[in-house]
């Protein structure tokens, strides 16, 4: 929902939800695409990102698609957005239905444009076209349906107007109706778009964000926030020149500042003519030499952080608008060509004012930056998908299948171990684990036995142990990634006394399916991972690694003796610390081990073959 402030009060105004695109260029069929205060697209070049912008210029600001924007077996493009019905004006109250409101555009290959709305529609479709009917198709539909016989054709269409606003009864049903677009087009949001390579001319920001204080002049706000043109224009456009001036000259020169102190004066061009709008030409800069220079004059460098300080002062001017009007703001890759700070600065900026609740803008942002990518909340992340051979494109998104507490880990992976949205949405594999033990060891052996890191693999090691919210994340693989998640647990955790934080009927309780059950999780061990390895393996290592404080060997019958411990890794570390004189854990333990160990002697271990070979069937 979009907001806006009004003496302190947070008031709820319309909202753009979600977007439908069918047969235009690389979408075949979108599906819903979710749209929120700040959305994220990511996906590889000509993924289709860009193209999920094309279809809202079309949709929201009236534009045509080129006859090449056609797929080849289609001859219409269709694009649906759905709104919803927060603080709805009553003269477009009829396009509500079912509490919220949808339009959709058809462009044919003829480039004919058709605009409609869903609603109930008259099953009688004459009911619809009385105003144009001759005399006697009229007297004909107003005995239809019992009306008094009226003298004239005017009043005869206003006995059926008033019938049909007197909430009828008439049989209806669901469908889409035909609208003109003048008819919507001040209730729909205005959309401004941020390409690649306007990033380098900060200028054209500037002049976006003054058509907006321009186009405010023109109106006044009543305390709901809604606008009503103004009624004096007599002294109207020297009013907007010092608007325009002070906004310039004072609250951007501020903002520059700060990262570029030496500047003392700025400089607008442009000019005011009520009958073709606001004309801005140019901004020029003025240092503490006195010299004066365009912006197109400076360096790539200047230009840059020039950028970030009219983003920033675009977010001032709009938190003070406190206008109704839904502003939907795309900006297509602007971590092009910026450092790595740049680029957190940048993203802040668009996502502090998609989210603040005294603005009525919507972010979205189209980007390759994992900078970015690792902000931005998961739930608020589209992934487009390019399929190469059929060349359609798909939407994938991650869901919380209405769980509060999936809904409130996806707001906070960032927070979590192992978890990063760049991992969630570009590795090819989970690879979960429930002790740091495993942790250390199968990023060794996995080496040792593919000649490869797990993470030239695309594979995310989780070590559940680590993480307080291991229920929510095993619910939110269990949810999204439940094809390309693999859990590795000691297999005394299959029975129901086990003390462990993850066990066989834990994972039953989250919703695990059998299959899952039987052919992604692996169980390790008599009981426990460490005992895996046998009396053999554990003296070589011990002898190498963990010399004796005497200088005794270590002999196979030290190590069956303790094989009978409750818990034999922890009969190992307590042997090795007294025997050694000095601290040993487990995850040190495990990982000497898997230094260790040879390729042959790690694939001989059953369980970690069988995992591997999983692990290799999901990447592939």
């Amino acid at each position: 929902m979009v907001r806006f402030k009004k003496l302190g009060q947070i008031l709820l105004i319309m909202k753009l939800l979600n977007l439908k695109i069918l047969a235009f260029k690389c979408f075949e069929n979108s599906g819903i695409i979710p749209i929120h205060d700040l959305t994220v697209f990511i996906g590889e070049n000509d993924s289709g990102k860009s193209t999920i912008l094309d279809a809202l210029e079309i949709i929201l600001n009236n534009k045509m698609p080129g006859i090449e924007d056609f797929r080849e077996d289609q001859s219409n493009v269709c694009i649906e957005v759905i709104f919803n019905t927060n603080d709805i004006e009553n003269e477009y109250l009829f396009l509500v239905y079912n509490k919220q409101i949808r339009v959709k555009k058809i462009i044919t290959n003829k480039m004919i444009a058709s605009l409609f709305f869903y609603t109930a529609k008259y099953e009688d479709e004459d009911l619809y076209r009385f105003n144009t009917m001759n005399a006697a198709d009229l007297k004909a539909l107003m005995k239809k349906y019992k009306l008094e016989e009226e003298v004239n054709q005017e009043k005869r269409k206003m006995s059926i107007k008033k019938f049909l606003d007197s909430g009828n009864s008439l049989p209806k049903t669901e469908d889409w109706k035909q609208i003109k677009q003048n008819e919507i087009s001040n209730f729909l949001p205005i959309f401004q778009r941020f390409s690649s390579h306007e990033y380098g001319n900060p200028e054209n920001v500037i002049r976006r964000t003054l058509e907006l204080v321009y186009r405010s002049s023109f109106y006044d706000k009543g305390e709901d926030g809604r606008e009503s043109l103004k009624s004096d224009f007599s002294d109207l456009k020297s009013s907007i020149t010092q608007d325009l001036n002070d906004k310039l000259e004072k609250q951007l020169l501020s903002q520059l500042k700060k990262y570029k102190p030496e500047l003392t004066a700025i400089k607008g061009s442009y000019d005011i003519d009520f009958a073709r709008g606001l004309s801005f030409s140019g901004l020029n800069i003025i240092d503490q030499s006195g010299k004066e220079r365009s912006l197109t004059q400076i360096g790539e460098g200047s230009k840059k952080k020039i950028f970030l300080s009219i983003l920033e002062w675009d977010a001032e001017i709009n938190s003070k608008q406190n206008s109704n009007k839904l502003i939907i703001r795309a900006y297509d890759e602007p971590d092009s060509n910026l450092h790595y700070e740049a680029q957190r600065k940048m993203f802040y900026v668009i996502r502090d004012l998609a989210i603040d609740e005294t603005t009525n803008i919507q972010s979205l942002i189209c980007t390759h930056s994992i900078t970015m990518i690792d902000r931005a909340p998961s739930k608020c992340i589209n992934h487009v998908i390019r399929e190469p051979i059929e060349e359609v494109s798909e939407i994938q998104f991650l869901t919380s299948e209405s769980d509060s507490n999936v809904k409130e880990f996806l707001d906070q992976v960032s927070e979590v171990s192992g978890f990063k949205n760049s991992s969630i949405f570009y590795e090819k594999c989970f690879l979960i684990v429930e002790g740091e033990s495993e942790q250390n060891a199968l990023p060794i052996m996995y080496r040792k036995v593919t000649g490869r890191f797990l993470s030239e693999d695309g594979i995310v090691l989780i070590n559940l142990q680590t993480n307080g919210q291991w229920n929510n994340a095993l619910r939110f693989l269990n949810s999204n990634k439940e094809n390309c998640t693999v859990i590795l647990l000691d297999s005394d955790t299959q029975y129901s006394s086990s003390t462990n934080i993850v066990t066989k009927e834990k994972l039953e309780d989250i919703g695990f399916n059998s299959k899952f059950l039987s052919e992604n999780c692996f169980f390790i061990g008599i009981k426990e991972f460490e005992d895996v390895f046998t009396d053999e393996q554990l003296v070589n290592i011990f002898n190498d690694r963990f010399k004796k404080h005497d200088k005794t060997n270590w002999a196979e019958s030290e190590i069956l003796a303790l094989r009978i411990k409750p818990k034999f890794s922890n009969a190992l570390t307590i042997k090795l610390n007294q025997e050694c004189k000095q601290r040993i854990g487990k995850p040190q333990l495990a990982e000497e081990i898997a230094h260790c160990l040879t390729p042959e002697e790690i694939k001989n271990i059953q369980v970690l073959e069988l995992l591997f070979n999983k692990i290799k069937s999901i990447i592939e």
